[in-house]
């Protein structure tokens, strides 16, 4: 017949083997997903037609050069982050989520 220590010993050194099993498992599971996802490029897609539509109709010379600027700086610092930055016309679908538009929408 086991002692009281004995089954205390058991009861623990089985929990170890479990929680150990069970973080074992868990990383096996999630070990390919977070390898895709590392291996996913960020994207951004400029939308130049939305560019041109926020312009007001009388704008100047000055006004559509600056906002040319603005947008051209904003894709190389994207890119300088790391980010893929694609335009608009390119894309055939793409989540609403990674368009940069000048309105924010």
């Amino acid at each position: 017949m086991l002692s009281k220590a004995q089954w205390i010993a058991i009861v623990l050194i089985g929990s170890s083997l479990g929680m150990a099993g069970g973080a074992l498992v868990s990383y096996q599971m999630l070990k390919a997903p977070l390898q895709r996802l590392s291996m996913t490029t960020p994207v951004f897609v400029l939308d130049r037609a939305k560019l041109i539509q926020a312009l007001p109709p009388n704008a100047t010379a000055e006004q559509m050069t600056s906002a040319v600027a603005d947008w051209k700086k904003l894709s190389t610092k994207l890119s300088a982050a790391g980010y893929l930055v694609i335009d608009a016309t390119a894309v055939i679908a793409a989540p609403d989520d990674v368009y940069v538009r000048p309105d924010g929408k």
